[in-house]
């Protein structure tokens, strides 16, 4: 049996209104990426995450609902931040002189550098969009994914000429796909080994 999408909105976020409020915002969210950076999803409690931002439990309550409101915040910025990332560095302009082999190179390096500086948080973050129980929000998380694949192909299609293969499209997704998992595995192997 398959989860109802749940369409409620998630629980509150307080807005901040002045400043030292979008100051303590920040270092919660900073906090929370710090925690989730260093010992994964089961790290990040609310105790650990106040603490790590110099403030009191109480605080961060007033600022989120739960837990889960300030990871979905955590989530939301993080996929946030690497959209546009990947839009800035996607658009077709930016690789006219380039082939298709030296832009997927580039690509491919950047997205390593990108994983082995935040692997844990990375891996924190998936894991809790793929296991969260709101299947809304596995949907939405889910959306982002597919975007991130979608504009990959369309920067290969824009080379379509350079691709051997008869679905550029379907090629470079799985390549990409392809990478994501190799990346995954050696986080996996590399957790292992710490």
């Amino acid at each position: 049996m398959t989860d109802p999408i749940d369409d409620r909105p998630p629980p509150p976020i307080h807005p901040p209104r002045q400043a030292r409020s979008r100051e303590t915002l920040t270092r919660l969210l900073d906090a929370a990426e710090a925690v989730l950076r260093d010992g994964g999803l089961e790290a990040a409690t609310v105790p650990a995450i106040a603490e790590r931002a110099g403030l009191s439990v109480g605080a961060v309550y007033r600022r989120f609902a739960d837990k889960d409101a300030l990871l979905r915040a955590v989530h939301e910025r993080s996929f946030h931040r690497l959209r546009e990332l990947n839009e800035s560095r996607m658009a077709p302009e930016l690789f006219a002189g380039y082939t298709l082999e030296q832009w997927i190179g580039g690509m491919i390096r950047g997205l390593l550098h990108v994983y082995r500086q935040d692997r844990r948080l990375m891996q924190a973050m998936m894991e809790y969009s793929e296991t969260h129980k709101d299947a809304g929000f596995r949907a939405r998380a889910a959306e982002t994914n597919r975007a991130a694949l979608a504009s990959f192909a369309e920067m290969v299609k824009s080379k379509a000429a350079e691709v051997r293969h008869p679905h550029p499209d379907t090629a470079a997704r799985f390549a990409l796909i392809t990478v994501g998992l190799v990346l995954g595995y050696l986080g996996v192997e590399t957790a292992t080994q710490e």
